[in-house]
């Protein structure tokens, strides 16, 4: 009988697994991994799994576990939010072996718990209605319009001091939506439905719907880190997929868009004793005709001219060496763009960094970020990155 729990690690190479058909049906639908049958009888190959998280797919609970430790990921999350360490990785309060959706659960309840400990916020709103009496500012052109003239009722607009406002729905739609969860642990499904009590009156984000701009300031300031894991819990529990009958649904991130926007944060930390601009995503072309477009992850600019070109890459390494096909792309990102250097940054996996000296061509760097150590030391490695070969660039 083929398992109703069904775990997943985040890896590149392939890997023999029995599955219901179902289950890799829904895998590969959803873009989560690639599913390739075998002779086997419910045996499926799998490879290329970069979510984590988990998925509930024909009645079938499948967790997508991480290579990185949850904590690590974590900070990764928060400083790629904010730019810079928003959450250490003493803020949670959760084990290094514990899987994403419980360490999530557990996070947001606990920060959840401390914002609405003196009560939920409350705001001012504007409303527009008809009542049996002038509130605030009478609207006489819908009056005209909507009344035929009626003295009564009145139709006014008012600014109305609720606790239905956006940092308050942010935080209530991110507990309902654990709740629905599979994985979400059971000793904090009562802390979820206390949040869930104690905001009730406020309005419930539509699945789908965007999330409402929360602008930092003094007044929400002890709703900072629970409207961040608030914020990711949105982001990731939108997954729905239908393949004929087979629907997933659950909580998933795509590590290589942690990865990325991560490394991209902490190298415009790192930049800005350097002046200029780090660009992303830098649009140029290849060729004369202007018809191959090239776009690196990407570059430092200096007074208008390119200084520096860098890909992020989250990739497994293949036989203990990182893809031709990057050293390909960055050798020409550089002659395009006149640089002597490029740099390649990789999650580290067994290749160590070192450089390719291109003939007749650039230096390419691939610098690997050891994903297992502190997000502080990760950013100082950065760091140093740039002051050790960028900076020597620019001087």
């Amino acid at each position: 009988m083929l398992p109703s729990t069904i775990e997943l690690r985040e890896a590149d190479q392939p890997v023999v697994h029995r599955l219901p058909r179902a289950v890799a049906v829904g895998l590969a639908s959803a873009n989560i991994a690639t599913v390739a049958p075998t002779l086997g009888a419910d045996e499926y190959r799998v490879s290329g799994v970069r979510k984590v998280g988990v998925v509930r797919i024909a009645g079938h609970t499948v967790w997508l576990k991480p290579k990185t430790p949850v904590r690590r990921l974590f900070a990764m999350l928060g400083y790629a939010r904010a730019g810079s360490a928003i959450w250490t990785e003493d803020d949670f309060g959760f084990e290094e072996d514990e899987d994403l959706v419980p360490a999530l659960a557990h996070a947001f309840v606990r920060q959840a718990s401390r914002a609405l400990a003196g009560g939920p916020l409350r705001g001012y709103v504007r409303r527009e209605d008809a009542l049996p009496l002038v509130r605030g500012r009478w609207r006489i052109g819908d009056q005209l319009t909507r009344r035929g003239g009626q003295p009564l009722p009145v139709e006014v607009s008012f600014d109305d001091y609720v606790e239905d406002i956006a940092e308050n729905q942010v935080l209530l739609s991110a507990a309902t939506r654990l709740l629905r969860l599979p994985g979400v642990p059971a000793d904090v499904l009562g802390a979820l439905r206390r949040i869930v009590r104690v905001l009730d009156g406020v309005s419930v984000i539509s699945v789908g719907a965007p999330e409402p701009v929360v602008r930092p300031d003094r007044r929400n300031a002890r709703y900072s880190s629970a409207l961040a894991l608030a914020s990711l819990v949105l982001s990731g529990s939108s997954v729905e997929q239908r393949a004929g009958a087979v629907v997933a649904s659950g909580f998933l991130v795509d590590m290589w868009s942690v990865f990325e926007d991560f490394v991209s944060a902490a190298l415009r930390e790192a930049f800005k004793p350097y002046g200029g601009v780090l660009v992303s995503q830098y649009q140029s072309t290849l060729d004369v005709e202007g018809t191959v477009k090239i776009a690196p992850d990407l570059v430092w600019l200096v007074d208008g001219e390119v200084r520096a070109c860098i890909d992020v890459k989250y990739k497994v390494e293949k036989h203990g060496q990182y893809p031709n096909a990057d050293l390909y792309q960055m050798a020409a990102y550089c002659r395009r763009l006149g640089l002597g250097d490029g740099h390649l940054v990789y999650a580290a996996g067994e290749s160590e960094a070192r450089q390719i000296e291109v003939i007749d061509g650039p230096l390419i760097n691939q610098h690997a970020l050891d994903l297992s150590r502190s997000m502080a030391a990760v950013a100082q490695q950065l760091s140093s990155f740039v002051r050790q070969g960028l900076r020597s660039e620019s001087v």
